[in-house]
């Protein structure tokens, strides 16, 4: 079995498993969606809103924004924000002020609320551990995996190739000066959709998938690194097939 990063861009990660179980690799995208613990905010005490929006949905806002998880601070005890501001103005995640300078929204910039000339909130939210098992909003990250693509061009030269290339939603093909191919280092964003091929036809050129191969993807929403996700995520399938073997 072999492991290979080929792409690595702010939050994200892109990497190439050979040889892997597809059960394997779907174990590892299920423990980070389910097995790997984060902070989020969890209880809200209201002193005041009077906006137009109702205490339940501002709460439940307030629950949906990724919270930085130091993972030095894995279920220490509970971290709070306060949040008191008057309209007009648009309130972001960022107006959050934080009990704990380490532990503040991931997303600064996530909006909370658009308060009207004279509207008025005012409130003290506490933060829980938890994860995707738990509820959805303490998933770290949006994790899926696909086969590795495999593009056949039997000839290069095609009429209307600038066309056909035109049609990859993820642009990876080109087709100037009517010569078809796939661009350099472009073949794994391949989503495998076919509409190249179903336009052309298959004897121009032709998408399939190489069952021995796999693109692993990891976008964190900003709680943890995707490295830590990961650390995470292994550490926790560890622990479980430790606990199954000491029951056989």
């Amino acid at each position: 079995m072999k492991a290979e990063i080929v792409e690595t861009k702010d939050n994200t990660a892109k990497i190439l498993l050979e040889d892997f179980k597809v059960s394997m690799v779907n174990a590892l995208r299920r423990s980070i969606i389910n097995g790997v613990n984060t902070l989020t905010i969890e209880d809200v005490k209201i002193y005041k809103n009077t906006s137009f929006m109702y205490d339940e949905i501002l709460a439940s806002r307030l629950g949906l924004i990724p919270i930085k998880t130091p993972i030095e601070l894995k279920g220490k005890g509970k971290f709070s924000f306060k949040l008191k501001e008057m309209g007009p103005k648009a309130v972001h995640a960022s107006d959050l002020v934080p009990s704990d300078k380490d532990v503040v929204p991931a997303i600064s910039d996530m909006l909370i609320i658009n308060l009207k000339d004279g509207e008025a909130i005012d409130l003290e939210a506490e933060t829980a551990w938890g994860n995707g098992a738990d509820h959805s909003k303490f998933t770290p990250a949006h994790v899926f995996y696909h086969f590795y693509p495999k593009i056949t061009i039997p000839n290069s030269k095609v009429k209307g190739a600038a066309k056909i290339a035109s049609l990859c939603p993820v642009d990876i093909l080109d087709g100037e000066k009517d010569t078809l191919s796939v661009k350099k280092g472009k073949l794994s964003d391949c989503i495998l959709c076919k509409a190249c091929e179903d336009y052309a036809g298959s004897d121009v050129i032709s998408i399939s998938s190489q069952n021995d191969k796999m693109i692993f993807e990891i976008e964190s929403w900003g709680q943890l690194s995707v490295k830590e996700i990961l650390n995470e995520a292994v550490s926790t399938l560890e622990e479980e097939v430790k606990e199954i073997a000491e029951k056989i």
